[in-house]
């Protein structure tokens, strides 16, 4: 079963602040240089989408900015600044790249940033978030008690950047997982900045999806199974997940998972006829979509291409 693809809305690199102005998606924004723009020279770079419930948007300025507007309505906006970020006045407020940004609706975006300024941005619907909260153990909670910046790990920035980084170089391989962990994981920082405590959840609960996907992956049917989905259903937050899959198997869910598909994907192949089924069959049976990260994932764990394997015992 393929993933839905990434919908890409707008990939742009602009020399007139006012075509970023207008071009710019989902955010109402208004633009000031603090300076002299160069003749013929970009000044930002910008790349937005969506994926299932989250709108993603990665941006590149090239120039101090005062930046101000409304971000998307109705929605809750996490905003992760590139690492080599300094300090970003950010609504009367220095900021560090260690600090995640947090628009709620109705609120005022006001920032000035340096040159050279990297950011990246996930959106989703506040009754998502609410969702997501659910999840970690907390329920009715109102979202003003939360804090507009918050300080998170260093594995969550790095994290976060390179799964919104692959917008500014490969967007195809967005996938729907990684960013419904990143924004479970942005969600529990979050809530910890509150002073209030998650739930601890019940051994039950991560057992239960464990062995739900041991059993698909022992009965060949990896390709259809949905983490998040699982993790609903066991009232289970991701990050619990993670932790109990790293316990048992030293891995998180999601490696784990890819590497079933692959060797799933491998047991085909051995006994497929070149005739008879092509590789992207096989490929589209195992759950993978994209060909060429396919290729490269396979030939990582198993040390050769999947047209060797196929060769090898056709």
């Amino acid at each position: 079963m393929e993933s839905p693809e990434f919908q890409t809305t707008l990939v742009a690199e602009f020399l007139d602040v006012d075509q970023l102005c207008h071009d710019v998606q989902y955010w109402d924004l208004r633009f000031q240089p603090l300076g002299s723009i160069p003749p013929d020279e970009k000044i930002a770079r910008i790349v937005q989408g969506n994926m299932s419930r989250f709108e993603c948007t990665y941006a590149r300025f090239r120039m101090n900015f005062d930046q101000r507007g409304a971000p998307p309505q109705g929605k809750v906006t996490f905003t992760i600044p590139g690492e080599k970020l300094n300090q970003l006045w950010w609504r009367d407020q220095f900021t560090s790249s260690s600090d995640v940004l947090v628009y709620l609706p109705e609120t005022e975006l006001r920032s000035i940033s340096a040159q050279d300024f990297e950011v990246y941005l996930i959106a989703v619907d506040v009754p998502v978030i609410e969702e997501y909260l659910e999840r970690c153990g907390f329920r009715e909670i109102e979202l003003a008690r939360f804090p507009s910046v918050f300080r998170a790990p260093d594995h969550v920035l790095r994290n976060a950047r390179a799964v919104l980084g692959r917008l500014g170089r490969h967007p195809r391989f967005v996938d729907p997982c990684s960013l419904d962990a990143l924004v479970e994981e942005l969600v529990s920082c979050w809530v910890m900045q509150t002073g209030l405590q998650p739930r601890q959840v019940a051994p039950s609960s991560s057992r239960f999806v464990i062995e739900e996907i041991l059993a698909s992956i022992a009965s060949g049917d990896a390709a259809d199974i949905r983490i998040s989905t699982l993790c609903q259903k066991a009232n289970i937050s991701r990050r619990a997940l993670e932790i109990a899959f790293h316990d048992k198997f030293g891995t998180g869910p999601s490696a784990f998972l890819k590497s079933a598909r692959l060797a799933q994907a491998r047991r085909k192949l051995q006994t497929a006829s070149e005739a008879a089924r092509s590789i992207a069959d096989i490929m589209d049976e195992a759950g993978f979509s994209h060909v060429g990260q396919f290729a490269l994932d396979y030939r990582k764990m198993f040390g050769e291409r999947p047209s060797d394997t196929m060769k090898r015992y056709s």
